[in-house]
């Protein structure tokens, strides 16, 4: 018989040898008609789902109407009862969404701006600095027309002038040189840095409004700066300026206020930093460096202005005793080395490096001790670490015995928006993520903030906040600096049903593999996200990654697998943040460039102003060779004190990052950093000492006779 059951070729496994004659007969005479009725209650309870616990409506005409009136009456009622949403049809605000998200995850003008003040800082200095070198040059200029019946309120404005043409000229020059500096650092964003930033199309945007602020902004800084200095000649008295002698050497005792308040203030502000939340700790971190490098540099200006003792530490030590000679220039080179330091060394400390293998394999790191991640692009219904699963999916014996040396742990996928930093654009509805409770047993990686004080933070995910509330945990840098949420805030999105529903943060992840998405526990997502079957990602302990990774994505090619190393997609996510810290350290480099210019003009100037003693030296039996070490002295004493004040200021700056749990400090690059400013300073400062020291000291000599 072609029709039987036994003959039928199933194409699944089946015994029919259970299939009976009368079983037979039923089936000819009945067909599927069904052989046995349940109440409702049990076939719920036998054969419910996530997916809801009824297939089918039988409807009754109502007593008194036809089934004709009644299937009207139900109609009308569904309409009115089942909205468009709750079947799964929304409408979206596409252009509005677009709009919104082209706005951008994060305006990094802020922080750039932010780094940029100890480059207008510097900028201001060596502008005061020349300025005043100008000043002291023309100073017998200035007694004479004091003599002459100007006022010092006169001289002032005579010279605002000519430093206002002057601003006027360089602000032109510098309007170029920064539409230059923008250019090239979006060239490198196109280029070197395409990686970090996933597309070359970037374009440079110039708008008039930005140019002429930044303009008239320089216009005030700069006469701002050549005011203060000139008002120090009201403090200098006539016949010493028709001596020439520009400079008072005396402490004051406003520096010595100065110096202690900020020291008070410094240690006022870590002790608070330890007294609030972690966030608001890190603002208050930074200042506390910031003011530790203003009170250093106010000690600094008391030493330089103290009298000077016997010199008994020979050539270098004379060299560093001259640099109390002109205290103000000294203080000043020395702080334009300090802010271009405070800078490098701050934002190189928080460079990510590569993960080593020992600290990959970590709970506690980025990766949570898992070797691998792996995303499908077909859902998985199958358990990979049982017998059966790995059967049905087409894994042999032989595949068996290395997948069972693995531990794999599913996780559920709703489709969304990138939430990390490799998104430029704002996400609004951000991909996630439902976490098993074996995850949440096992527990592992390092969180920066929770909202209750547990044990295993990842059970905060099963915690009841409500019926629309569903507790969610994100990677900390993600929610601050791309979604702009913080510890506590809601996520609204939408479920399945059409309902909002609050993503409400109780965790915040350090630095981990799930910035692109938010984690909520499985049994919310199937709650909210039902249509959303099987598993999307896997997360898999092995010690054998790279043969386990050519295992699954051979055998698992037709649904698209792809396994990652969970090491690599970390340093994904830190490349990123490298290259920000990267175009925040070349304004340190700029700061740096103009400290190193500073010095060498003072160092030619020095050295134009003591010819005369040089000659002297020389004519002593000082050989050249001695001279050159000496001042080298004296400059690599200034640039050694602003690289320590820099440096160690910039560290209390960044001390929350270098204190917690797994911080990885890149320490020989920021040491390695400092020795190559060191030695660039001093190859400058050699250059310029050569140079200087090849004019003849002939006629100098003969001044001093």
């Amino acid at each position: 018989m072609k029709n039987c059951l036994p003959n039928w070729e199933a194409p699944f496994p089946i015994d029919l040898s259970r299939v009976r004659p009368k079983d037979e007969d039923y089936w000819d005479t009945y067909r599927d008609a069904p052989k046995a009725f349940v109440s409702a209650a049990t076939g719920q309870r036998l054969w419910k789902s996530r997916f809801g616990v009824l297939t089918a409506v039988r409807i009754g005409a109502i007593a008194g109407r036809d089934i004709e009136t009644t299937t009207k009456l139900f109609e009308d009622s569904l309409r009115k009862n089942i909205t468009p949403e709750s079947v799964g049809l929304t409408f979206q605000p596409v252009k509005q969404q677009g709009l919104a998200a082209s706005a951008g995850a994060t305006d990094f003008s802020g922080l750039f701006i932010a780094f940029s003040q100890f480059l207008i800082i510097s900028a201001a200095l060596l502008v005061g600095l020349l300025f005043r070198l100008s000043v002291e040059q023309r100073g017998r200029e200035v007694g004479m027309r004091m003599v002459s019946g100007y006022t010092g309120k006169k001289i002032r404005r005579l010279f605002s002038r000519e430093g206002l043409v002057l601003a006027g000229v360089g602000g032109i020059l510098g309007l170029i040189g920064g539409v230059f500096y923008a250019y090239l650092i979006m060239a490198g964003l196109r280029t070197y840095w395409v990686g970090a930033v996933g597309t070359s199309d970037l374009a440079l945007y110039i708008h008039a409004s930005s140019l002429l602020l930044g303009y008239a902004i320089s216009l005030i800084v700069i006469l701002l700066t050549i005011w203060l200095t000139l008002r120090r000649l009201g403090n200098i008295s006539v016949r010493a300026l028709l001596s020439g002698i520009t400079e008072v050497v005396r402490a004051k005792p406003r520096t010595k206020w100065y110096a202690l308040g900020s020291l008070i203030l410094a240690a006022l502000s870590l002790g608070g930093a330890a007294a609030v939340d972690p966030s608001t700790g890190t603002g208050l971190f930074f200042v506390s460096g910031a003011l530790w490098m203003v009170s250093g540099l106010c000690f600094l200006s008391l030493w330089f202005r103290r009298g000077h003792r016997v010199i008994r530490e020979g050539i270098v030590g004379m060299g560093v005793q001259n640099s109390k000679r002109q205290p103000t220039r000294s203080l000043l080179c020395a702080s334009l080395i300090g802010c271009a330091c405070f800078v490098i060394v701050a934002v190189g400390a928080n460079r990510r490096i590569d993960l080593t293998q020992n600290i990959a394999q970590d709970k506690a790191s980025g990766t949570g001790g898992f070797a691998l991640i792996a995303e499908v692009d077909v859902p998985i219904y199958r358990d990979f670490n049982s017998k059966d699963g790995q059967f049905e999916l087409g894994f042999s014996q032989a595949d068996a015995e290395l997948l069972n040396q693995a531990r794999f742990i599913p996780l559920r996928v709703l489709p969304g928006e990138d939430a990390s930093c490799l998104n430029l654009y704002k996400p609004e509805s951000p991909r996630v993520l439902g976490v098993p409770e074996a995850l949440r047993q096992r527990g592992g990686f390092t969180f920066q903030q929770t909202s209750t004080e547990v044990e295993n933070p990842w059970t905060l995910l099963s915690e009841d906040l409500g019926t629309d509330v569903i507790p969610a945990i994100g990677d900390y840098n993600s929610a601050m600096w791309i979604l702009h949420k913080q510890l506590g805030d809601d996520i609204v999105l939408q479920n399945e049903m059409g309902e909002t529903v609050k993503l409400r943060l109780v965790g915040l992840l350090k630095t981990s593999i799930f910035q692109s998405e938010l984690l909520i526990s499985e049994d919310n997502f199937l709650r909210h996200f039902p249509d959303q079957s099987g598993y999307g990602a896997f997360l898999v302990e092995t010690q054998q990654p790279v043969q386990l990774t050519a295992l699954v994505e051979s055998r698992l090619k037709d649904i698209g697998i792809d396994a990652v190393s969970t090491a690599q997609k970390l340093a994904h996510f830190q490349e990123v943040e490298n290259t920000y810290l990267s175009t925040f350290q070349t304004l340190g480099g700029l700061g740096l460039l103009l400290g190193t210019i500073g010095l060498g003009i003072v160092l030619l100037r020095n050295v134009i102003e003591r010819r005369g003693e040089l000659a002297v030296l020389r004519a002593f039996g000082f050989r050249r060779a001695v001279l050159s070490r000496m001042l080298l002295a004296e400059n690599g004493f200034l640039m050694f004190v602003g690289l320590a004040i820099g440096s160690i200021s910039a560290l209390i700056a960044v001390a929350p990052h270098v204190m917690s749990y797994g911080a990885l400090i890149p320490w020989g690059s920021l040491a390695l950093t400092l020795v190559i400013i060191y030695g660039a300073g001093l190859i400058a400062s050699a250059t310029a000492v050569f140079f200087a020291l090849r004019a003849p000291l002939l006629p100098a000599l003969k001044e001093e006779v």
